[in-house]
């Protein structure tokens, strides 16, 4: 068998420019697939944590039924218990309570439909990002309670600025009027505009004290350690605490929209992987068909001394396959360093910033490489030239012997 491994690399070497043509092929091919791949789940990555780290966080905790109806009547008695389990968690980063409450904002000359959005601030800031989407004034601390940070778009349909006074209006809990008055101390702006025209937020015992809630709240939100683990840390809270009066969701059932836009890119990505394949298979197939076609009487001359049809069948599979890894070997190599390189420089994309903040992107997107994903588009590139070979191959062992030895 080691002869006839050495007469298909020979038979590699044998035409240098077509098998480097075909190499380029295959690295190429790969190269852009491993590129695009981390670009891909880098984009992900960013979308992601910026979605969950501005407003919703990575798993949010609820009385049932909430996060369905978002209703005031709808919260978590006795959360300090909950807070117990979690601090036990090593999964768990932080975590900070939330009250949540349709109602409507006015200022002297106009007033407009709004989500508020009651908040710990020493606490809100190791769980989101919003503290850091004020761009004039300030964020609210814990004796800001008659205190109010909104969207710079909605302070514009307002027409107010900081230091002015708005009124919130809306339903207590108890059924009265909940209204209160609060100074303007910053505004945010996130890119996001269901946030910044819709969202205003005031401190949560501020919030208590309007909605009647002492010792209740809406939400739990929970940053992790590492985001990727929300689906399996929401299983482990749903186990510890046992209980069927709240749900505990990962942000891909907090936000579907953001989880579907994902699974369409990955579908698309899959697209991709399907022409780079057929690339590859061409290139190969071409490279080893056209060396059978021109060694035809070679081949007749080793049937004709008795090498058997499998050997002649493992022979051809075996140039298709040193075509395969080395041509992985090439694309590997250049997909890697690529990806590394972008990777810490970003590629930027700030002329469609306005599109990428709809989509919770930054203007530089950094490609992140996966080993997993390396591995399986190496793999895809192996069997399609172990699978291109069979036709050469099959050709190749079914020659008659004397035709082969007669054909020019």
């Amino acid at each position: 068998m080691f002869t006839f491994i050495k007469i298909a690399w020979r038979n590699i070497i044998r035409n240098k420019k077509r098998s480097a043509i075909t190499l380029s092929a295959v690295g190429f091919g790969l190269g852009a697939l491993i590129f695009i791949r981390a670009f891909v789940d880098g984009a992900h990555q960013q979308m992601i944590e910026n979605y969950t780290s501005l407003v919703s966080g990575q798993i949010q905790i609820h009385a049932r039924g909430f996060h369905q109806k978002e209703q005031l009547e709808i919260y978590i008695t006795e959360p300090e218990k909950i807070s117990s389990s979690l601090k036990e968690n090593p999964y768990i980063q932080s975590f900070t309570y939330r009250i949540k409450a349709a109602g409507l904002v006015s200022s002297p000359e106009h007033s407009a439909g709004v989500y508020i959005l009651g908040i710990d601030p020493r606490h809100e800031k190791k769980v989101s990002t919003i503290y850091k989407k004020v761009k004039e004034g300030t964020f609210l601390t814990e004796s800001s309670d008659k205190g109010i940070i909104l969207g710079i778009r909605l302070a514009e349909n307002l027409n107010v600025g900081l230091d002015e006074k708005i009124v919130i209006m809306s339903q207590a809990l108890d059924g009265s009027i909940a209204a209160g008055a609060f100074h303007v101390k910053g505004l945010f702006d996130t890119g996001t505009e269901e946030i910044d025209k819709g969202v205003v937020i005031i401190t949560h015992k501020a919030a208590e004290e309007l909605f009647v809630m002492h010792d209740k709240t809406s939400e739990i939100a929970i940053r992790l350690k590492n985001v990727e683990d929300a689906q399996k840390v929401s299983t482990l809270i749903r186990q510890k605490l046992n209980s069927s009066e709240l749900e505990i969701l990962p942000w891909q059932e907090v936000s579907t929209v953001l989880e579907q836009w994902i699974e369409f890119d990955n579908g698309f990505i899959y697209l991709i992987v399907i022409v780079v394949m057929i690339v590859v298979a061409i290139g190969i197939l071409n490279t080893v068909l056209m060396g059978v076609l021109e060694r035809t009487r070679e081949f007749g001359i080793l049937l004709a001394l008795g090498t058997k049809r499998k050997q002649i069948l493992a022979m051809v599979a075996w140039e298709s396959l040193f075509l395969g890894v080395i041509g992985s070997l090439f694309g590997s190599l250049l997909g890697i360093l690529l990806t590394l390189q972008l990777g810490k420089t970003g590629i930027n994309l700030s002329m469609f910033s306005s599109a990428l903040t709809s989509f919770y992107m930054d203007p530089y997107i950094y490609p992140v490489s996966k080993t997993d994903h390396i591995i399986i588009s190496i793999a895809l590139v192996l069997v399609t030239s172990i699978l291109v070979s069979i036709y050469p191959a099959w050709h190749a062992a079914n020659l008659k012997p004397v035709e082969a030895i007669r054909s020019i």
